[in-house]
């Protein structure tokens, strides 16, 4: 539930807590936009991981590559934008999407069709910038196919 002024409620976070133990998706989800949002990265980026990391393995590995480079911000983003948050109904965009008219709806609604698809793009330019030679030659057949994107990338432009 979020109170008077869009401010998320903390108090739910007991109560999320044990669905989340319990095998909740939806719930851990939520409890790990709260732990963010409260400023514990650190163990909403556990909760992510460990509720949503088998559906989301380049969410999962993107986000902990980030966590290596001391970026936690970078980590949270990832997760946040992952198709399990953007989709969860009981995730705070959802909640906050339900105070809205219709057409206030469908401005906000602009988010990709398939963010996994974005993550695992970001995840390849990542490891190839890290020198992983798969990844390299995966950016090299994405250029080749008409990936201007990938083209930059690999020219170090990106």
């Amino acid at each position: 539930m979020v109170v008077a002024g869009g401010t998320p409620d903390f108090e739910e976070i007991p109560g999320l807590r044990v669905r989340a133990e319990a095998g909740d998706r939806d719930a851990a989800g939520r409890l790990a936009e709260l732990l963010a949002r409260r400023g514990d990265a650190e163990e909403a980026l556990d909760v992510w991981a460990r509720a949503y990391g088998d559906r989301e393995p380049a969410a999962k590995r993107l986000a902990g590559l980030h966590v290596q480079d001391g970026d936690l911000a970078g980590a949270v983003s990832v997760w946040m934008f992952s198709d399990s948050m953007w989709y969860n109904p009981a995730g705070l965009r959802a909640e906050a999407m339900r105070r809205l008219t219709p057409e206030e709806q469908m401005e906000e609604d602009d988010g990709p069709e398939d963010w996994a698809y974005i993550q695992a793009e970001a995840l390849i330019v990542k490891l190839a910038r890290r020198g992983d030679e798969t990844s390299i030659a995966e950016l090299r057949a994405m250029a080749e196919a008409g990936d201007h994107l990938a083209k930059k990338h690999l020219e170090g432009r990106a």
